[in-house]
């Protein structure tokens, strides 16, 4: 998955200008922090299994975590772009709107 989305990178970024292996440390960096997002989600939905929920089963709860997951992804984006690239805030917001679909059908993909 981290191939893909480093390959996305420059494309996004291009004026930026980076060296293509700073594309590749900030997508590892991406989906480490999405690796540890699934855990927490996978952690709530045992949690409420063990409180007599229907955990990931429930279509419901699949849907929450999953735009939970959506959510907290799209916002450390925002956030590490601005880190590693920089740039203003609606330009970031811009490229967000490429970016968090990118991630979404990279990994369900």
């Amino acid at each position: 998955m981290t191939v893909p989305f480093a390959l996305l990178l420059p494309i996004v970024f291009y004026r930026e200008r980076r060296p293509f292996v700073t594309h590749v440390v900030f997508s590892l960096h991406l989906y480490t922090f999405l690796l540890l997002l699934f855990c927490v989600s996978l952690t709530v939905a045992a949690v409420d299994v063990l409180f007599g929920g229907a955990g990931l089963s429930s279509a419901r709860m699949d849907n929450i975590l999953s735009i939970f997951n959506l959510a907290a992804c799209a916002m450390y984006l925002y956030i590490a772009t601005g880190r590693v690239c920089g740039g203003s805030r609606m330009i970031r917001a811009l490229k967000l709107v490429v970016l968090a679909p990118a991630v979404a059908s990279i990994l369900l993909g």
